[in-house]
């Protein structure tokens, strides 16, 4: 099924471009190719969801993904469709991908008000909040091929204290790790991890790290 993305060329990331998905990538993988580097950005979302203890959900991507096949990747991520804003975008992967309802608050005061309120509703409702937009590069495999994409990125923090399901061909599991082991896991066995978590864990570290000690059980 075709799917119209958002797009933004690099040297004018102020202007939206409507675009097939898969026109998208073939283009890009092209210029890749040729150039090696790239020339246009998709908009997505991508979400640090964590449980009540402070632990990290996973993904095991489904060996049946064309990007990043069988590797251990961020909780949530998805193209924004055009059309839709992040904030819709967030709460409909969050449900497609894990099968969790959630909030997604846009400002900090409003996520603790809606935390405070919701805290003992966490096994049934994720509370998300969103923490930095910006112009990424993302290496990944592609059908067996590497290739750097570029991204208009909202990247989003939040706590889910249920249990989370995987949906079919989507994902072959989902794990939890503290942030300290998911730091030697990732230098044990770079392999297992795709560049895009591994990028994203060393960029909101401060943030993340901040996020788990105020809003979990967490043992100091």
């Amino acid at each position: 099924m075709s799917e119209t993305i958002k797009t933004y060329l690099l040297d004018d990331p102020d202007v939206l471009i409507p675009m097939d998905r898969k026109a998208f990538y073939k283009e890009q993988i092209a210029e890749y190719k040729e150039n090696g580097r790239p020339s246009r950005a998709v908009e997505i979302v991508q979400a640090f969801l964590f449980n009540e203890d402070g632990e990290l959900f996973v993904q095991k991507r489904s060996m049946k993904k064309s990007h990043n096949p069988g590797l251990l990747d961020k909780s949530i991520g998805g193209h924004i469709p055009m059309g839709d804003s992040s904030d819709h975008t967030m709460m409909v992967e969050t449900i497609q991908e894990m099968q969790i309802p959630s909030f997604v608050i846009r400002s900090g005061e409003d996520f603790i008000r809606t935390y405070d309120l919701l805290k003992t509703y966490l096994s049934t409702v994720a509370i998300i909040r969103h923490i930095d937009t910006s112009i990424i590069e993302q290496d990944k495999i592609i059908d067996g091929e590497p290739a750097t994409i570029a991204a208009k990125a909202h990247v989003y923090v939040g706590v889910y204290g249920g249990r989370a399901k995987t949906v079919d061909k989507e994902a072959k599991g989902i794990l939890q790790y503290t942030l300290e082991d998911l730091d030697r896991e990732m230098e044990a066995y770079p392999g297992m991890f795709t560049q895009d978590l591994k990028d994203l864990v060393k960029r909101h570290r401060v943030s993340l790290e901040a996020f788990v000690k105020r809003f979990s059980n967490k043992e100091e």
